[in-house]
């Protein structure tokens, strides 16, 4: 109980208005809340502590995207499914002004680069309807629901708002953490060349 209390309470209270009180951390954003991915075969896929590189999972998957969740709307979600092209991150709490602030941003992203690029908003750190209900003001964008924090785990997230950014290989090539996102845009342009 203690070892998920420690790092509970770094997470609440990385949010706030001072980003010296915070550390840096990683994120990456991708898609929409539309059921745009196939349900996984192993819905009961653990999350991994091995590094972005540490080879692939099942059927060729990338270890990192070997993963099933739900989207906002109840949809199955198959990280699989953002292998073979950039996808953005986006891990977002329902309380944090940050990350409320950072929905244009995230929506013009997905809006600008479109099929080219997954942008994939991942909330936690409140209950199912607190993240449906900032979910709702950040349409344009698929949207995860990670009450319990293991899509965040995975991807070795300590704060909101993060970003990772993965190339098409399911390879974590950069990450921000609290006010971080300003290089986000050409971080991806250089992905897409």
């Amino acid at each position: 109980m203690v070892a998920t209390a420690v790092p509970l309470l770094l997470l609440l209270g990385a949010c706030g208005d001072d980003p010296a009180t915070t550390a840096t951390s990683s994120t990456t954003s991708s898609a929409s809340d539309e059921p745009s991915a196939a349900p996984s075969d192993d819905a009961s896929a653990e999350p991994s502590d091995e590094p972005a590189d540490a080879g692939e999972g099942a059927a060729g998957t990338p270890e990192l995207l070997d993963f099933t969740a739900t989207t906002v709307g109840g949809y199955p979600f198959d990280g699989a499914s953002l292998a073979g092209s950039p996808t953005v991150l986006w891990f977002w709490a329902p309380w944090c002004p940050t990350c409320r602030s950072q929905i244009p941003q995230v929506q013009d992203l997905a809006q600008t680069y479109g099929d080219r690029v997954g942008v994939v908003g991942i909330g936690s750190l409140d209950s199912a309807e607190a993240i449906a209900d900032f979910a709702g003001d950040a349409e344009g964008v698929t949207h995860l629901e990670d009450v319990d924090g293991e899509l965040w785990t995975r991807f070795g997230v300590a704060e909101q708002s993060s970003f990772v950014v993965l190339d098409a290989d399911g390879e974590v090539v950069f990450e921000a953490g609290y006010g971080g996102s300003d290089d986000l845009g050409a971080e991806v342009d250089a992905l897409l060349g």
